[in-house]
């Protein structure tokens, strides 16, 4: 909402009628009470009366819109802390991978792309899948994308992996002796020679050489993720990790009326480059929260990896199997400390990504090291993943008060991955929000999408509750949690990420009205069903930004 928007919304008299108001609705208010409502009113974008439909109809006016949902479920707006809206830039120039179940298929796609580019063009292809989800139960490699294009340079990024052909790997000038850089490993076959698999930060070598978008494209591909995330209900996001540029166009969109969702982002500095380099760009960077507008914020910085993934997380003991191998360490623990002592400093929130209990450990002394400088306690500093956040960091998060940013999509999507790199018991540790809850650590649900992990809030409900994931089995099953405390992981505990939840994250009168509308009752289904749920309209602000509300 704009401030002249919210100036009219002050100004408006108390008894004015209502702009819309839905009734004979199942409301899931989310309020403290968790109370169900049967009416909501909406004036000037947010909610004034929510009560019975008898309370409420008596805010109609003549030209009030009056809704009857005929018993549909209806929830407040969902809020993903962890979702990579800026991915979509990328989209108008790359080849749709997502779907993709087998190398053959990658092939394909590939070389449909070369038929239509000139020899020497790059090829790239969107991310989202691991060895066990492709029919060949392996990932392609550099002789496999080779095969599609011999003629192109080619390259997938992964969430912590690049794969590339051998065009690409001679451009970046990777061979076989080339040495592995500070938190990244160059994977390599029998005979020594690189596969075309570059994990974590080794896919730095071919970064500077992908292409990249016209503003123009990087607006269109913005709007499409803006339409997805919608149909999936979000109206609120946590970007993580961003560029001054990529908070312009955020702002351009929302001068233009466009932004359908209301975004809470941070700007990413490299914690590993030189600190006054660090220094001079948080410098640069607007004052903390100047943008907060209801519908665009960024005080935070993120998502600065500590370690890597399932693969490469940095673990406090041996991985499974793997005497000596603890994971990748991006950032050495020193050069960490100083730079989070640098964000306290000039007054931003860090996020850092941390998957691994060691990545925790040093995230947390890093925090500790900063709060002694400038305090950070109570601040809502963050710790983005954590999927092995255990008993032994329970005191200090909780006497720093940080929030968890947690996606249970990892253990959906890659529990399979998760199994085997860890194995049990240790991977049954992966995300333990029973225990959590039980030592009073603050979670916010997230997804990690749009792109290589479904941005769907009802998934994340699903796995929080079931524990249950795609391939079929289960990660940690002891440690599911209630609906409501799974609904309010991705409401009220994402607005409290951004000190909103005083304006959204429930059904209340004097909130934003941010609601979505359910095709059944998620509190009454079957347990197994709630991921089959389906978004039937979302509203931010009292407009309808995805579907219809009749």
């Amino acid at each position: 909402m704009t401030l002249i928007a919210l100036l009219l919304s002050a100004a408006a008299p108390a008894n004015a009628p209502a702009d819309l108001i839905i009734r004979d609705a199942h409301i899931v208010t989310v309020d403290p009470r968790f109370s169900i409502a049967r009416a909501a009113a909406v004036r000037n974008g947010r909610f004034i009366a929510v009560g019975t439909d008898a309370d409420v109809m008596k805010s109609k006016g003549p030209n009030t819109r009056v809704i009857d949902l005929h018993g549909k479920t209806v929830l407040p707006g969902f809020n993903d802390t962890h979702v990579h809206l800026t991915a979509g830039e990328e989209l108008p120039l790359q080849v749709d991978l997502t779907h993709i179940r087998s190398i053959k298929d990658i092939q394909a796609a590939i070389a449909g792309r070369a038929t239509q580019v000139k020899p020497g063009a790059w090829i790239v292809g969107t991310r989202g899948w691991w060895e066990y989800q492709l029919a060949e139960g392996r990932l392609p490699t550099c002789a496999d994308l080779d095969a599609a294009a011999p003629d192109n340079p080619v390259a997938i990024p992964g969430p912590h992996y690049m794969i590339v052909n051998s065009r690409a790997l001679a451009l970046a000038k990777i061979t076989r002796d080339t040495p592995d850089p500070q938190g990244g490993q160059i994977y390599h076959d029998a005979k020594g020679e690189p596969t075309g698999l570059l994990m974590d930060n080794a896919g730095r070598f071919v970064r500077p050489f992908l292409p990249h978008p016209t503003e123009a494209e990087k607006e269109e591909g913005m709007k499409r993720v803006l339409a997805l995330v919608n149909s999936h209900g979000l109206t609120s996001a946590g970007d993580p990790s961003g560029s001054p540029a990529d908070a312009a166009l955020f702002r351009k969109l929302r001068d233009q009326g466009q932004l359908t969702v209301r975004v809470d982002f941070a700007y990413n500095i490299d914690p590993a480059e030189p600190l006054d380099k660090a220094e001079a760009e948080l410098k640069a960077l607007p004052k903390p929260g100047s943008d907060g507008d209801g519908m665009f914020r960024s005080d935070e910085i993120g998502e600065t990896g500590l370690d890597g993934a399932e693969l490469t997380a940095m673990l406090e003991h041996d991985y499974p199997g793997k005497p000596g191998y603890r994971g990748l360490q991006k950032v050495p623990t020193a050069q960490f400390e100083k730079f989070a002592a640098l964000v306290a400093k000039y007054g931003y929130r860090l996020r850092p990504h941390a998957v691994g209990d060691a990545a925790i450990d040093e995230a947390l002394d890093a925090f500790d090291y900063a709060n002694k400088q400038t305090p950070i306690t109570g601040r809502r500093w963050m710790i983005d993943h954590a999927f092995l956040l255990g008993p032994q960091h329970y005191a200090e998060v909780k006497r720093l008060r940080l929030i968890i940013n947690s996606q249970y999509m990892h253990n959906y999507e890659l529990g399979a991955l998760i199994l085997k790199a860890w194995k049990p018991p240790l991977a049954n540790r992966s995300e333990p929000y029973a225990e959590w809850l039980k030592n009073g650590i603050m979670f916010a649900g997230g997804s990690d999408g749009p792109i290589s992990y479904y941005a769907e809030p009802l998934l994340e409900i699903y796995g929080e509750v079931t524990r249950g994931t795609q391939w079929g089995g289960t990660l940690g099953p002891d440690q599911g949690i209630s609906r409501a405390d799974a609904i309010r992981s991705v409401t009220i505990n994402g607005a409290y990420t951004t000190f909103d939840e005083k304006v959204k994250g429930s059904i209340e009168p004097g909130k934003y009205a941010d609601f979505v509308v359910l095709s059944d009752d998620i509190l009454k289904v079957p347990a197994e069903r709630i991921r089959g749920l389906k978004v039937l309209a979302t509203v931010l602000g009292g407009k309808t930004v995805y579907g219809a509300l009749n």
